[in-house]
């Protein structure tokens, strides 16, 4: 079971790492919350109708899990997407690609908050290398409050919503997947629309003409990347773990990378790579040194019952 979570994890790895070149294409359009708004309800609708056909009996949340859905929904679409897509709209989806895949590093943090615990000081040096390369990302086409840095800021907050995000969907693994996924997505969507109706009157209501081409885009977005992709994320969640599934992650940069130099042509710095690499060299070694840390656990745990 949990190799089939890997697998179908990494597909919407696949999709997540084109993601970023999708919502770069469509906020030029699109305003980005408003794109938000968009793509959950898209979202909520395919999720409602599958669930029509999949769920025969009624299933009702305890009043706990109907919190933890809300939150869910809070940070995971509304927070998350509002700082994604602003950010991507003032950088590359290279650097939001490579600066996202902290999420681990924020989902490592909360989680020991949460439990008041404190990892391994191994895998907090990790973090701490991990950091230095996201600043050397940031700083790779220049300090510029008004471009790029301003949007890899927002994309720092995004990861750091995913991170909570991730902690209360753990929460949820007593409960039916399809329904807490629809149950979340509802909630991101009715926190969003306040803000996208502060986004449209801002705007003064001027829209770009929708092309196909967006529309195809916005529809990848909706259900591959969020209908579906939450759906079977939050399983891989569940089935591997919060730590585990984040650490697939590491594989969006790459495909982001490729992905924006084939579609939108944009070539890094050396600068970004320089960073790129030390930033996953950090998670990567830090992923490595939780999973230590979990088994040395389970292990003291039998020597304990043990004895």
């Amino acid at each position: 079971m949990k190799k089939n979570a890997i697998v179908i994890g990494l597909v919407v790895v696949f999709f997540w790492g084109i993601s970023f070149v999708a919502i770069k294409i469509v906020v030029g359009v699109i305003p980005p919350i408003t794109m938000a708004v968009l793509r959950f309800c898209i979202s909520w609708l395919i999720l409602w109708i599958f669930s029509k056909f999949t769920i025969r009996n009624k299933i009702s949340l305890s009043r706990q899990a109907k919190w933890f859905s809300i939150l869910a929904g809070l940070w995971g679409i509304t927070l998350c997407f509002i700082f994604e897509n602003v950010g991507v709209n003032y950088t590359t989806p290279a650097q939001a690609s490579i600066l996202i895949s902290t999420m681990p590093i924020f989902t490592i943090v909360i989680t020991d908050f949460a439990k008041r615990k404190i990892s391994s000081l191994k895998l907090y040096m990790m973090s701490l290398i991990a950091l230095i390369g996201v600043v050397i990302v940031v700083l790779s086409n220049g300090f510029d409050l008004g471009g790029d840095t301003f949007g890899d800021i927002m994309i720092l907050l995004a990861a750091f919503s995913w991170g909570m995000y991730t902690f209360y969907i753990d929460r949820l693994s007593g409960y039916d997947n399809l329904v807490t996924t629809i149950e979340m997505t509802k909630w991101g969507v009715i926190f969003l629309i306040p803000f996208s109706l502060a986004e449209i009157i801002l705007k003064h209501g001027e829209f770009a003409p929708i092309r196909a081409d967006i529309l195809l885009w916005l529809l990848f977005l909706a259900v591959l990347c969020s209908g579906f992709g939450y759906l079977i994320w939050n399983y891989v969640i569940r089935t591997i773990g919060p730590k585990a599934a984040a650490n697939l992650i590491y594989l969006v940069p790459l495909i982001s990378v490729i992905s924006d130099f084939l579609i939108l042509d944009n070539i890094p710095s050396l600068w970004f790579y320089i960073g790129g690499l030390i930033l996953m060299a950090g998670i990567i070694l830090g992923g490595m040194f939780s999973g230590e840390e979990i088994k040395d656990s389970k292990e003291n745990l039998k020597s304990t019952q043990g004895g």
